[in-house]
């Protein structure tokens, strides 16, 4: 599985790659939104972890551009924010699931496989 990953904070980004790839999985991570549709764009991934807050282009906005491209891949919300007004935008604009940090390695295993597993059936 190849799992791009939306993250601007340089910290976050070492220990969720660190995650990703203890579950066996690669995994190819860019600074903000701008980044992310770039990567998108090139193809290969199976499912995207978005943050939300990040320079010149926020997870939002990402997503509602991938969105025009493929409707059917997962992208999962990870951010700090947990308030219900961000979760329903996530939601709104085309994400699929949303998990708040800190990052807890059996939510996002569990939450990714649901993903595939649902987009694989579909």
């Amino acid at each position: 599985m190849k799992i791009l990953i939306a993250e601007d904070n340089f910290l976050n980004q070492k220990i969720i790659g660190v995650l990703i790839k203890r579950m066996g999985w690669a995994c190819m991570i860019v600074n903000d939104g701008v980044e992310a549709v770039e990567e998108y764009l090139k193809g290969g991934y199976d499912v995207i972890l978005m943050d939300i807050d990040m320079p010149r282009m926020d997870g939002f906005e990402a997503t509602s551009i991938i969105r025009t491209y493929n409707v059917d891949i997962p992208i999962i919300a990870i951010t700090a924010y947990t308030e219900n007004l961000v979760r329903e935008k996530s939601i709104k604009v085309g994400m699929n699931h949303f998990l708040a940090k800190p990052y807890d390695k059996v939510l996002i295993y569990d939450t990714i496989m649901k993903c595939v597993d649902k987009a694989k059936v579909a």
